[in-house]
């Protein structure tokens, strides 16, 4: 919903049935999850524009199921139920000489992420380690990214872009025998070129460095070639 301001506004609700992650599937119907959001943005002078804003999603998940390694180094079946709290924070600058990005123009954006999770967490949940237990839980993690993309002349554009996620603090109650928190932040860095001949295909170089797990750094160069068919903002078929 827009608000009739000078200023941009935009605020919102949503609900849903929570089935998606940090929710579950549910075996009832009903509303799952909850979200609320509000964006602000205006221009500043002919060059510059602006959005920025805050979103709130709120889950109940129920019996979510992931692995997790545990403190002898065996892979674990863990299952949570409680709650889920995610805010997000985001923000876009954009800038183009004279309102014109046809040429040059520069867009820098971001997200920040922060999660709160309470509730209930079962380690061992099949069984499979004869350790079968459950207790309570709580986390606070964050995690966000920055990326910025410039277009130095038509046709052509360079960009880059940070990952990186922060694991928080986490309390395992009496599972804290077999879990453990980690203090790794993993992350990634990323750097692109790409080549625009037509609004039909885009040529791509990318090369990213990830960090996702302590003692692996991962090296990766992407070639693309992105093929656009059908109806598009150029041509509405």
């Amino acid at each position: 919903m827009g608000a009739p301001t000078d200023t941009y506004l935009e605020l919102g609700a949503e609900i849903g049935d929570g089935a998606s992650f940090p929710g579950t599937e549910r075996n009832r119907n009903g509303v799952g999850n909850f979200a609320l959001y509000a964006h602000a943005g205006g221009d500043i002078g002919t060059n510059h524009s602006w959005r920025a804003g805050l979103s709130y999603l709120g889950l109940k998940p129920q019996d979510r199921e992931y692995v997790q390694v545990d403190t002898t180094g065996v892979d674990s079946q863990l299952s949570f139920r409680g709650r889920s709290n995610l805010a997000i924070a985001d923000f876009v600058w954009k800038y183009a000489p004279n309102g014109n990005a046809q040429n040059t123009h520069f867009k820098l954006q971001g997200e920040y992420f922060w999660r709160k999770e309470s509730g209930n967490l079962t380690y061992d949940r099949d069984g499979a380690l004869g350790l079968t237990n459950a207790s309570s839980y709580s986390s606070r993690q964050s995690g966000g990214y920055l990326q910025g993309v410039y277009q130095f002349m038509p046709e052509w554009r360079v960009g880059a872009r940070h990952d990186r996620l922060d694991p928080g603090t986490v309390g395992y109650g009496t599972n804290a025998a077999y879990l453990d928190s980690s203090g790794f932040n993993p992350q990634r860095y990323a750097l692109m070129l790409d080549y625009t001949p037509s609004e039909f295909g885009r040529f791509r170089l990318q090369v990213q460095q990830s960090k996702l797990l302590p003692d692996l750094t991962d090296n990766q160069v992407f070639l693309q070639y992105i093929l656009t068919l059908g109806a598009h903002g150029a041509h509405k078929y």
